[in-house]
């Protein structure tokens, strides 16, 4: 465990294994602990490398008033700790908001990222998704991180096949209590940073979509969804696999919106027989 001054700030960081490093980006307002059950599963394949994201966990809080919490920002803060870390190349690996992170990432550094995996990831915003993030922050401002927040997440992240097992139960309230130890500025400014990667707004014909964008990617991808994540369904992920050329696409069975946490051990197959072809590819 250490902390990096990087990029203006600190980033707090842990190796775990040998090989090419992993960067593992958690989800909205979640820290390292989001991989806590599949990470020790990929040790074998590679140098595992778990970050707390600027303004989460142990990593540095800045004011949003100081900076724009953005996916491009976290990018940025991960290229430079691979840097300072001495790394010439990394592999990439973003779940939900992560899954924003490793896009920006490997879009922003394409000479850093060797292979690029997203899970239960989107590259753009329906208006399901964006009630749901505009919601939080309705409660957020009338309730603050509350515990009818930290519900309204569980519910929209857990399947209820996995809540109605006592694991699966203590598992979401570990979520949910790492959640409401957020700050509601700070949550609030990670909000912000989902709806402004978004969705094209009406007057905005300019802007582009980030599905657009990954379709420049040209490094090895996976892109795994849960089948049955009903808050960011398959279908946007695979989106994502039908936009970046080459990209293989696979679904993890029952899983909801965090497979790694609801089926760690099959996601984990999954993500380590990638790694194992890359790295059959792109030997070190």
């Amino acid at each position: 465990m250490a902390q990096a001054n990087v990029n203006g700030t600190q980033i707090w960081h842990e190796l775990n294994g040998a090989g090419t490093p992993l960067f593992l980006l958690p989800g909205l307002g979640l820290d390292h602990r989001y991989y806590r059950l599949g990470e020790p599963l990929l040790r074998d394949v590679c140098t595992t490398v778990l970050v707390d994201p600027r303004g989460i966990g142990q990593s540095q809080k800045d004011d949003p008033s100081d900076v724009t919490y953005s996916a491009e920002l976290w990018a940025d803060d991960f290229a430079a700790l691979a840097r300072e870390l001495g790394y010439a190349k990394i592999d990439v690996l973003g779940s939900s908001l992560g899954g924003s992170m490793a896009q920006a990432l490997t879009l922003r550094h394409p000479d850093l990222v060797r292979s690029l995996i997203v899970i239960g990831a989107f590259s753009e915003l329906d208006r399901a998704m964006e009630m749901n993030f505009s919601l939080r922050k309705k409660i957020i401002a009338k309730l603050g991180m509350s515990e009818e927040l930290a519900d309204f997440m569980g519910l929209s992240t857990m399947t209820r096949e996995f809540m109605e097992t006592d694991e699966g139960l203590a598992i979401m309230q570990a979520n949910q209590a790492n959640i409401q130890s957020n700050s509601p500025e700070l949550y609030t400014a990670f909000l912000d940073a989902i709806l402004n990667w978004g969705r094209r707004q009406p007057g905005q014909e300019g802007e582009t979509l980030y599905t657009e964008l990954v379709a420049g990617i040209t490094c090895p991808t996976l892109v795994i969804a849960g089948d049955n994540d009903y808050f960011i369904p398959a279908s946007f992920s695979k989106k994502i696999a039908e936009a970046i050329p080459g990209a293989a696409y696979a679904e993890v069975h029952d899983g909801g919106h965090i497979p790694f946490i609801e089926k760690p051990a099959e996601t984990a197959a999954l993500v380590k027989n990638f790694l194992t072809e890359i790295n059959a590819a792109f030997p070190a």
